[in-house]
């Protein structure tokens, strides 16, 4: 079977507040909830994407959200910004911290700052008691010291896993969930493919990272949550699991 309404999915990573939405935004989340995806949790990057982030969440019931600085944007932090993001952190609906985390892909040189402002929302979310959400591209080594100095106790959620079945392994090992986008449908994601078989279904996660990385057959189209279905049913099959006892697992997760 397919994950149709019977499924009740949830998008963990999606960017609702994105200016590509902004012709149809309520059409395209009701669309996702006629798809099966009765909860989104939207993602802020930075001070004015987390801030949407809450606003979206108060608007809609449905809709939860985390705050926090992707490693591309931590040049941009001054002192102000923990301080309103520590107040937005305590709104009711934000869920984690994220996306926060390491991204040696194109700001190696950044590194430094990286790590030292991932400490810092780590212990951040630990003050509010709140999850983390990570980013973490081309940084494994980095990431998993900071993790296991930094985050024990924390629930950890590695968003858009992308990396190999022995560093699954690593976070796995750590007690992180591990969430799957898109990218796994791709053809050439070989690797990730066989990581995905083996993750334990009370660790594994679903998300669109929409309006980003769409899955197969929209890839290269704008993401949206609803999509979220494809990804299901692919690793339903990948997996060799009945889709609903899938979608039931990444819910519950």
């Amino acid at each position: 079977p397919t994950a149709g309404s019977h499924s009740m999915l949830i998008d963990t990573h999606t960017h609702l507040d994105d200016a590509r939405y902004e012709p149809d935004r309520e059409a395209m989340i009701a669309r996702a909830r006629e798809a099966g995806v009765e909860t989104m949790i939207t993602i802020g990057c930075d001070l004015a994407t987390s801030r949407s982030a809450v606003a979206l969440a108060a608007q809609y019931p449905f809709v939860y959200a985390s705050i926090g600085v992707h490693p591309h944007e931590v040049k941009h932090i001054t002192d102000s910004w923990y301080d309103d993001l520590r107040q937005l952190a305590r709104t009711h609906k934000v869920v984690a911290y994220g996306e926060i985390g390491l991204d040696y892909h194109y700001y190696a040189d950044q590194a430094d700052v990286q790590k030292r402002v991932f400490v810092d929302f780590v212990r951040a979310a630990r003050r509010v008691n709140r999850g983390i959400a990570l980013h973490t591209r081309d940084a494994h080594a980095d990431t998993v010291a900071i993790l296991k100095a930094e985050a024990e106790g924390i629930p950890t959620l590695i968003h858009c896993f992308t990396g190999t079945k022995p560093e699954m392994e690593e976070f796995l090992a750590m007690g992180c969930y591990i969430s799957f986008s898109g990218i796994v449908t791709f053809k050439n994601a070989t690797a990730l493919q066989e990581a995905a078989k083996v993750c334990p279904l009370d660790r594994i996660l679903i998300e669109t990272d929409a309006p980003f990385l769409a899955p197969i057959p929209h890839r290269g189209k704008v993401n949206q949550p609803g999509y979220v279905k494809y990804t299901l049913d692919f690793l339903a099959k990948l997996r060799g699991e009945d889709a609903a006892t899938l979608a039931a697992a990444c819910t519950a997760n």
